[in-house]
């Protein structure tokens, strides 16, 4: 993932003291972050860092975006290995090795493969949700990192982003383009 430092980021925007920096991920940095290119399944992954440098808190939302946002369990789902096929075929092949048994040497290599596939689908969801920003404070002289899942942008497409100061209820608005 992107770093934290807002400075290093190209798609950076200041107003007063709160800084926010995305990075609307391309292809290659896509693949690298969640071994899938998400842009297949027409999912646009943005990263954000919000860093708080007022003595103010402010409040992130994912409602607070102008597109629609889908959660990294959807975005796993897209992706995640089909165990239902496998589960299926195997099912039909252990009962087969019932009535000829050399068929059951086939069946216990398919079981494996099938536990393992639901592993894999398990890591996706839990390394998806890790990324995923969460709605909440950002506290004075605070950091709030983290991903937006998004459907597929295109070059010159823009997204705002809203923070809300918490006591004033004053709103900050950034909007980057792709």
């Amino acid at each position: 993932m992107p770093g934290k430092d807002v400075e290093t980021f190209a798609n950076r925007q200041v107003q007063g003291e709160v800084y926010m920096a995305v990075d609307i991920m391309n292809t290659q940095k896509i693949q690298q972050a969640f071994q899938f290119d998400l842009e297949e399944y027409e999912v646009q992954p943005i990263y954000i860092v919000i860093d708080n440098r007022s003595k103010q808190s402010y409040q992130f939302k994912k409602s607070g975006i102008d597109k629609q946002i889908y959660s990294a369990k959807d975005v796993a789902e897209k992706v995640q290995y089909s165990t239902t096929g496998r589960a299926a075929t195997y099912g039909t092949l252990a009962a087969a090795g019932l009535v000829i048994w050399p068929l059951l040497f086939f069946a216990i290599p398919a079981v494996v493969d099938g536990v393992g596939s639901s592993g894999a689908n398990q890591r996706i969801r839990d390394a998806y949700a890790y990324k995923e920003i969460e709605d909440g404070r950002v506290l004075p002289n605070g950091l709030l990192t983290g991903v937006v899942y998004v459907p597929r942008m295109k070059d010159g497409e823009g997204i705002n982003f809203r923070l809300t100061d918490v006591e004033s209820g004053e709103i900050l608005r950034f909007r980057f383009q792709k």
